[in-house]
């Protein structure tokens, strides 16, 4: 499990609240988020934690080990694969170009059509595991600044 902490921007009617998390924090490794300064997330709110609120969530992260393999590994093997398909089959530069962007389309529809498919099998969702005091916060910058 990944802990991190949030600001609760939003209470949803169905249990969930929308979580900003800063870009650094741990749940944060996608790259399209990098360019974000707050990332904002779905999280079950079981605490009953209010708007406003800076809380602590936890991340079941079971499954990144195979989502970073098909996300990074997987394009780049397709990639490779298709090209060099390509140029020995037809036996030109050309080929193997146009091998590998097919490869590339082929991959970024493999990746889209796994995350759909995760999402139905996991729940990817954040939980809401307390608040965090004013107190706390203070003892976490003095900690930082010694």
């Amino acid at each position: 499990m990944r802990i991190g902490e949030g600001f609760i921007e939003e209470i949803k009617e169905d249990g969930l609240a929308k979580v900003r998390v800063s870009r650094d924090s741990l749940y944060v490794a996608c790259s399209a988020c990098a360019a974000a300064d707050h990332v904002k997330l779905l999280a079950y709110n079981t605490i009953g934690a209010a708007e406003g609120d800076h809380v602590r969530y936890e991340v079941d992260d079971s499954h990144l080990v195979s989502s970073a393999f098909v996300c990074f590994i997987m394009p780049v093997v397709l990639l490779l694969a298709v090209a060099a398909l390509g140029y020995l089959f037809i036996g030109t530069g050309t080929a193997a170009v146009v091998g590998g962007l097919v490869g590339l389309i082929a991959s970024a529809l493999a990746v889209r059509r796994y995350d759909q498919s995760l999402s139905r099998i996991i729940d990817t969702k954040a939980n809401i595991i307390g608040v965090v005091a004013d107190d706390e916060e203070d003892e976490d910058i003095e900690k930082n600044w010694r």
